[in-house]
């Protein structure tokens, strides 16, 4: 396993120093100067405030050096000060990234949970009602915008019906969880479901299409139709030899659906006052933090390679011909 990885592990090696290089040049790629779109908001900064704000953020020194001098706090866990907050922003972000992995970990869930069976079932029945209804699930999943369904979701559930909270976090539902504290589980999990809802029905469309898709070329190969001449329960056949095959391409997806969800926190994070690096970096863009930006981007871009290596190894669990 480890010499299958390794190459990936090399190449997510040199995709970080491209990251870095490009995160320490943001400052330098913005048009016009930094620090008196900072100050703009603060007329009682002087010149001496200015300069001293340009020597912090690396102004005076050339792409290279400031590539350089950040890479080095970087590898030492020194992503700079927040210029609004005045913490290192290495602790603001980090303490962040477990709200904004534990909702995507929840939206892949229920993404996987509802889009397998649908898969599988409008497989199953090609050509008839159930297949319609599912291919109506995967144009709605493809064209309502995630903030749109949070919205509709908010007004429904819990303006109308008070089921469930419009916004908040009240804490790990893993962690109630891992703790067998049962009644903590059901009143976090609570303020999770609208905001990983709304993030994954877009997965629970294109993986149930895959999953749809690869079952049917997997039921039409011949080791199946083996399998049902030698009298295998049908339930066999279809869990055990068509899904287990049929989920590949959906797996190599997961690694691409992982950067559509960081992506997606950041508005759905807004929208339901999710404390996680989305809204961060949004707070960090409205107030000019441009430390707070480059951190935010650095460590969703180490967060996207670790969990594409995860991808890369779970696909040669399930496909042990991988690489052989």
């Amino acid at each position: 396993m480890l010499r299958l990885l390794l190459p990936r592990l090399l190449q997510s090696v040199v995709i970080l120093l491209g990251v870095t290089l490009v995160v320490s040049s943001l400052i330098k790629l913005i048009p016009g100067d930094p620090v008196d779109i900072i100050s703009a908001g603060d007329p009682s900064m002087t010149v001496e405030d200015l300069d001293r704000l340009r020597e912090q953020m690396g102004l005076n020194r050339s792409v290279f050096e400031h590539y350089i001098a950040y890479l080095g706090g970087a590898v030492q866990g020194d992503l700079g000060t927040s210029l609004r907050q005045h913490m290192p922003v290495a602790d603001l972000v980090l303490e962040r990234v477990p709200a904004t992995a534990e909702l995507a970990f929840w939206a892949m869930v229920f993404g996987l949970v509802l889009a397998v069976p649908l898969g599988v079932v409008t497989a199953l029945k090609r050509g008839s009602w159930v297949d319609y209804g599912g291919t109506v699930v995967a144009v709605l999943g493809v064209s309502t915008p995630s903030f749109l369904l949070a919205v509709m979701m908010i007004l429904w559930f819990s303006v109308d019906m008070r089921m469930l909270p419009a916004s908040g976090y009240r804490g790990s539902a893993l962690g109630a969880l891992f703790t067998l504290d049962f009644a903590g589980f059901v009143t976090t999990i609570r303020y999770f479901l609208l905001p990983a809802i709304s993030l994954s029905f877009v997965l629970v469309a294109v993986n149930a299409r895959l999953i749809r898709s690869a079952m049917l070329e997997v039921l039409e190969q011949d080791y199946i139709t083996f399998a049902t001449a030698k009298g295998v329960p049908r339930m066999v056949i279809i869990l055990r030899h068509a899904l287990r095959n049929a989920l590949l391409p959906v797996v190599t997806m997961l690694g691409l659906q992982v950067g559509s969800l960081l992506s997606g926190t950041v508005v759905i994070e807004n929208v339901f006052a999710w404390p996680g690096i989305g809204r961060l970096a949004v707070d960090a863009i409205h107030n000019r933090d441009y430390a707070v930006i480059q951190g935010v981007v650095l460590i969703s871009a180490v967060l996207f390679i670790a969990l594409n290596l995860v991808v890369d190894g779970l696909y040669r669990i399930i496909d042990p011909r991988v690489g052989s």
